[in-house]
């Protein structure tokens, strides 16, 4: 039997594609129509597999996605050329000619980079789409909304470069609605400062799948984040779409090594996080913290 027979496997993990697109449709349907869908997959789709979920993502309807860096950008487009992929992180110097030949939206945070990228693309004879970043709280990338003007004229000159969207990130929307709710007037506030864009034919963005809370039918938004929410994952139950009617769609599962009896008194586990009550039948499975279990799940995780 070859390595790739699931007979042989100790332990694997099974992804409901299936139930993928079922979660998308719920989210879909939660949402106002007038509000794009921008799937996050950073991180390999969240360890649920960026190949085959974004094929399917794209075989349900997606209008677009957002990853973290160009390496992933590259290989959704690898995927498929009919989706525009923003690249939510940082640019390097050394990937900007890939921004260029997989046609990806990168995030642009400072005067400088804009800069470097508009002199790029005179060099590549290329128009580029980018989208700002506006720090209104979370610290990280984005331009401090105190000088956004300075980046929002920048654009205004930059005459390869265009400006296809701004958005912000909320930094505790799951824990503190006062501050996102502060987050949000001010991201609002600085893009009404540039009165001469064009905000209409832009993508304006802030709501992730657990600060998404309405959208309002004169709101400037016409974009929405959904990255872990779509995997059946609810970062926050309270949230406009925290009880949209999406599951889990992945499942580890792994093969029982040896079934054995232990007395009561007797423990489990480092730490000994487990001491029996009773005298109980231990199953011991063929997987451990080695294969992705998080130590902390020790005693605590549902089987």
């Amino acid at each position: 039997m070859s390595q790739s027979d699931p007979t042989t496997f100790r332990c694997w993990a099974e992804i409901d594609l299936a139930g993928l697109e079922r979660n998308l449709k719920s989210i879909q349907s939660a949402l106002p129509k007038r509000i794009r869908y921008i799937a996050v997959v950073k991180a390999d789709a969240y360890g649920h597999g960026m190949q085959q979920t974004v094929a399917r993502l794209m075989q349900a309807g997606v209008d677009m996605f957002a990853v973290a860096n160009v390496n992933e950008a590259t290989a959704i487009r690898e995927i498929g050329t009919g989706w525009p992929i923003i690249v939510l992180g940082a640019t390097l110097e050394q990937e900007e000619s890939q921004l260029f030949e997989y046609e990806l939206i990168p995030t642009i945070s400072t005067v400088e980079e804009l800069a470097r990228l508009e002199r790029r693309a005179h060099r590549e004879k290329a128009n580029l789409k980018a989208h700002m970043k506006i720090d209104t709280g979370m610290g990280r990338l984005g331009i401090w909304h105190e000088y956004a003007d300075e980046l929002f004229q920048a654009f205004r000159k930059a005459s390869r470069v265009t400006l296809n969207g701004i958005y912000t990130h909320f930094a505790s929307a799951d824990k503190d609605p006062a501050f996102t709710r502060k987050q949000r007037e001010i991201f609002i506030e600085t893009i009404a400062r540039a009165d001469w864009l064009p905000v209409d034919d832009m993508l304006i963005h802030a709501d992730n799948s657990a600060g998404i809370t309405t959208f309002a039918p004169d709101s400037i938004y016409n974009a929405a984040r959904i990255g872990l929410l779509q995997f059946g994952i609810r970062p926050y139950p309270e949230s406009m779409l925290g009880r949209a009617d999406t599951t889990p769609i992945f499942q580890f599962k792994s093969r029982v090594g040896i079934v054995k009896t232990l007395p009561e008194g007797a423990s489990i586990s480092y730490g000994r996080t487990c001491v029996l009550k009773r005298e109980s039948r231990i199953a011991v499975v063929c997987a451990g913290y080695g294969d992705g279990i998080p130590l902390q799940l020790s005693n605590r995780g549902e089987v």
